[in-house]
């Protein structure tokens, strides 16, 4: 049964912020109630950089294939915030989390050094496959609704703990306040090219695996921290 475009945005955004990693995954629920140890801390910051970096690539293959020119428009300014941060007024993104590892003692060699664990390779893997290989609605809904959409609500309190139980200045937080506020039109898919493209049971269908993938993927991402150094 096709769902109305309604019914079927509220559906998938459910399902987003019930399943998603950040703020339910126990890694990330140790490091908000300050659990982690501090050396495990600049471990997570080294495996959380790496796809940072990658992200905008993942949404800039995403804009070469939009056939929708108002959400091109749209993604390529997600794109210019991501890699200048002048829409924000802030800095890039990457720079943003360099300045969070440094906070944490992970000097910017050692981050820009780091290697990825397996779940780490997994989870950028699927960055690379959603956007070029997937139908492009299926590619947006496992980046824009997936990953960014989880933001929302939990990059904030984050923010907060992290300076609460490590002693971190809002500078040093800054990429986890500036995500929660510049994320925030991602969770409203209302008028979402998403749900705009899924007009038939198979394609919405083929979105919610989309979602439900990369929901999974970036679950295994903390798993592979947990594991590790967790």
């Amino acid at each position: 049964m096709t769902l109305s475009a309604t019914a079927f945005g509220e559906a998938l955004m459910r399902e987003v912020r019930e399943q998603r990693a950040f703020g339910r995954h126990p890694l990330w629920l140790k490091i908000a109630e300050g659990r982690l140890p501090r050396p495990a801390l600049g471990e997570f910051a080294k495996q959380f950089f790496l796809q940072v970096v990658e992200f905008p690539r993942a949404v800039s293959a995403l804009h070469s294939r939009c056939p929708d020119l108002g959400e091109r428009v749209r993604l390529a300014e997600s794109v210019y915030e991501e890699e200048t941060g002048r829409l924000s007024g802030s800095k890039a993104h990457p720079e943003l989390f360099l300045d969070f590892a440094a906070a944490v003692g992970v000097p910017r060699a050692e981050m820009l050094a780091a290697r990825p664990l397996p779940s780490t390779a997994a989870l950028i893997h699927w960055f690379e496959y959603a956007t070029k290989i997937l139908p492009f609605h299926e590619g947006v809904a496992a980046i824009n609704l997936a990953a960014e959409g989880q933001v929302v609500g939990n990059f904030g309190p984050f923010a907060r703990a992290l300076e609460k139980h490590y002693g971190l200045d809002r500078a040093a937080v800054a990429f986890w306040d500036v995500h929660e506020l510049a994320d925030a039109e991602h969770a409203d898919v209302g008028d979402h090219i998403v749900v705009r493209y899924a007009t038939t049971a198979e394609r919405q269908q083929a979105i919610r695996e989309a979602v439900r993938t990369s929901l999974a993927m970036w679950w295994q991402f903390f798993d592979g921290m947990d594991r590790a150094f967790g």
